[in-house]
């Protein structure tokens, strides 16, 4: 767990930590953040921003020291010393990979289940050249398919963009009257690549639809263990093709709160384990909906939780069950 956090964010920070699951208290402007963010530099090498954002410019993020002084954070790790800058990747920012996941597009959400789910292999047939060689290098179809939709994506990137390059060329070519005919030829070439990388793109995104669909089941049950019921059950939906997480399969945008407590929910499912810190974006929880929060929170395997409130749960003796109150 992390024992001591030392930086100068927004000021000096001297911070000793009893547990692994801290409730920071305090009143808006009271420095909160600037403890979240200590720990998001020491851990993740970067700070996240009120949208959740990683700023990740050098230039930026030394913004956050005082005027004059150099960006100084320092975590205590198990005894051991861990600094902004070391890149120790030692931890995952796992509500914040849940919350890209939930809030992004139905490609992203699928890549992310891909990845992550804990599912029995099975058979996924690709009509491509050396497939199969695919799936015995990686040991299994869905890590062969994952890498391949990784790849196939990339080589459409770096294509479209070749294209858009020709373009400027090709207008040169043509303003000084040169024979362009080799810009043509690769244009040509490029626009034939990029067609059959999309077509197996296509088929790609169906297989690992399927794939997915066929773990929704199992997913929803390690989800719903810690969204509070309260809140509602989490359930996948299909609309024309593309996937999204709901509460209760309603096809509305859940809130904010919502969606925070969807985001911790799907991270104990999938994501959870000693390198996972459950940090909490900063929302205007109330004290019940911060209580149920909180019973969930406990019951995630994880490095550390930390969450940022100016209220206290209501009907949740947390400080008898193992959370430390960190008042700012």
């Amino acid at each position: 767990m992390i024992e001591e956090i030392c930086s100068n964010v927004k000021g000096p920070i001297d911070l000793q930590l009893a547990s692994p699951y801290n409730l920071i208290y305090g009143r808006n402007g009271s420095g909160k953040s600037a403890i979240i963010h200590s720990i998001e530099l020491g851990a993740f090498d970067t700070a996240f921003d009120a949208a959740g954002k990683d700023v990740k410019a050098k230039g930026a993020v030394e913004l956050l020291a005082p005027r004059g002084d150099g960006l100084f954070c320092q975590l205590t790790v198990d005894g051991e010393y861990i600094e902004w800058g070391d890149r120790s990747n030692k931890f995952d920012n796992v509500v914040a990979m849940a919350m890209r996941a939930l809030t992004g597009n139905s490609e992203y959400l699928i890549q992310f289940l891909l990845k992550h789910i804990d599912d029995d292999d099975h058979p996924i047939a690709i009509d491509m050249p050396g497939w199969e060689a695919r799936v015995k290098h990686h040991g299994s179809y869905r890590k062969a398919l994952l890498e391949m939709m990784a790849s196939v994506s990339s080589s459409i990137r770096s294509h479209q963009k070749r294209l858009r390059e020709l373009a400027v060329i090709q207008e040169y070519v043509e303003d000084n009257g040169l024979e362009s005919y080799f810009v043509e030829n690769e244009r040509s070439s490029l626009e034939v690549q990029i067609a059959e990388a999309k077509q197996l793109k296509v088929k790609m995104d169906a297989e690992a639809l399927i794939f997915v669909k066929g773990a929704f089941g199992a997913v929803e049950d390690s989800i719903n263990r810690y969204l509070p019921e309260q809140i509602g059950r989490a359930q996948f939906v299909e609309l024309g093709g593309r996937i999204r997480l709901s509460l209760n399969g309603d096809v509305a945008i859940p809130s904010g709160v919502e969606t925070v407590a969807l985001a911790v929910a799907l991270a104990g499912a999938l994501l959870s384990g000693p390198r996972a810190l459950f940090i909490l974006p900063d929302r205007a929880y109330d004290p019940r909906t911060l209580g149920w929060l909180m019973r969930s929170l406990r019951n995630v395997l994880c490095a550390g939780v930390f969450v940022q409130t100016t209220v206290l749960p209501e009907d949740y003796d947390f400080m008898s069950l193992g959370w430390d109150l960190v008042r700012v």
